[in-house]
């Protein structure tokens, strides 16, 4: 006996079979691959991200740093949390430093960049605009208590340190003490994530030479 045409054009139950499983197998592949570009676009936009905070954040650093002048100087404080550093970078009298509209007032005289260590590990840095009387009372409480208006750069680095060149001893030294006079300071910065620590020399007028 020979089957009917129709018979012939029908699929069987196997046919059908594989055909579901070869679709499933096309979708679960298209799936993945616009799951994998997905994830590829968003590790290049953060990257991207990063790249372009960080060169924010020296961009601001060098420009204040420029705008410092013969009647200008920096200093530094420090203090120890608990194995860990808060970093107080003070510029004096540079009414242009970190200029977002809080250091117009004639009353303010530092620009302080800071670095405070948080409860979790990051660094948040960012800009206190202090008077005379807001910086002798930050020295009082060692920095812990700041009342001074404050903005916020990075909220969350992994490293924010400093050094400088000490012209009679010819090295890098970690802080000022002793009564250091350069006219260079070495920035080390590293954001949240996996970019790696970027290093920065900035040139600066100290009046106090």
């Amino acid at each position: 006996m020979t089957r009917s045409p129709q018979s012939r054009k029908a699929f069987t139950l196997l046919e059908m079979m594989l055909s579901v499983a070869v679709f499933v197998l096309l979708v679960t592949s298209a799936f993945s691959l616009v799951g994998a570009t997905t994830e590829l676009m968003s590790e290049v936009s953060e990257v991207q991200t990063q790249s372009a905070q960080r060169l924010r954040f020296v961009e601001a650093c060098r420009a204040a740093f420029e705008s410092l002048s013969a009647n200008s100087s920096v200093e530094f404080n420090y203090f120890d949390r608990g194995g860990r550093f808060d970093t107080y970078l003070s510029l004096v009298n540079a009414p242009e430093a970190f200029d977002f509209g809080l250091n117009l007032r004639d009353e303010i005289t530092r620009v302080v960049l800071a670095a405070e260590i948080q409860p979790g590990g990051f660094i948040r840095s960012g800009v206190y605009y202090m008077t005379d009387l807001d910086y002798e009372a930050a020295e009082k409480s060692d920095f812990q208590n700041i009342e001074a208006p404050f903005v916020v750069l990075i909220p969350r680095m992994r490293q924010l340190t400093w050094q400088f060149y000490d012209p009679q001893a010819r090295k890098w030294q970690q802080t000022l003490d002793g009564g250091i006079t350069t006219s260079l300071a070495e920035m080390t910065m590293q954001v949240d994530g996996s970019a790696p620590p970027l290093r920065t020399v900035f040139w600066h007028i100290d009046g106090s030479q």
